[in-house]
């Protein structure tokens, strides 16, 4: 993760105010774009694992539940390991640990605050921008994130791709800001969703 070291330069993040867009890219280095204002979402495109939804599975089968950890992003990760209703494949944590600490180090907190939750229902069905600086949010199992750059009745919404990382910038800060919301599963009557929500330390808002 050396790109972490990697800064904007002072023109660029004052350059002449662009429309508000998305940033998406196979390389990991386009999260970065979110510490842009005319940036509100960034999302990082991973291929799933081989062999991953039947990996996720037995997790899938005792949802719904929720599992919440604050500290350093190691010490968080044991946390919220301890809190689940079974033992979690240490590829999972593993990929837990790596988005924590790439949040932490984005958002220059030494903890992070992870969410990790099997959802069954329609968690937030309106559109909304967070009560947050950033969240980023990967769904490991289940329909992605929905996100849309204007009024939902009128522009496209799109869906985070299954194990995309995206990167939200929330209403905390100022710039661009893009609406989203958990996709409507029970309407369209999809299986249960796996989130990762990482966050700043001490935000407790449950909207994404």
């Amino acid at each position: 993760m050396s790109f972490l070291c990697e800064v904007f330069a002072p023109d660029e993040v004052g350059a002449t105010p662009v429309a508000p867009h998305a940033a998406i890219s196979a390389d990991e280095r386009v999260l970065l774009t979110a510490l842009r204002p005319d940036v509100p979402l960034a999302i990082w495109l991973r291929d799933v694992p081989k062999g991953w939804e039947a990996m996720l599975a037995p997790m899938l089968v005792r949802a719904p539940f929720t599992a919440i950890a604050e500290a350093r992003p190691d010490l968080a990760v044991e946390r919220l390991a301890e809190k689940l209703p079974l033992r979690v494949p240490v590829e999972l944590l593993a990929d837990i640990y790596r988005l924590g600490t790439l949040f932490a180090a984005m958002t220059g907190h030494d903890q992070v605050r992870l969410r990790l939750e099997a959802v069954t229902g329609d968690a937030c069905r309106r559109f909304h921008v967070d009560a947050v600086g950033y969240r980023m949010l990967c769904t490991y199992a289940g329909a992605g994130t929905e996100w849309c750059m204007g009024d939902p009745e009128l522009c496209q919404v799109s869906r985070a791709p299954l194990c995309g990382v995206a990167m939200f910038r929330g209403r905390k800060l100022a710039g661009a800001h893009c609406l989203h919301r958990s996709p409507p599963i029970t309407r369209t009557q999809e299986g249960p969703r796996l989130l990762l929500c990482c966050d700043e330390p001490g935000v407790f808002h449950h909207d994404a």
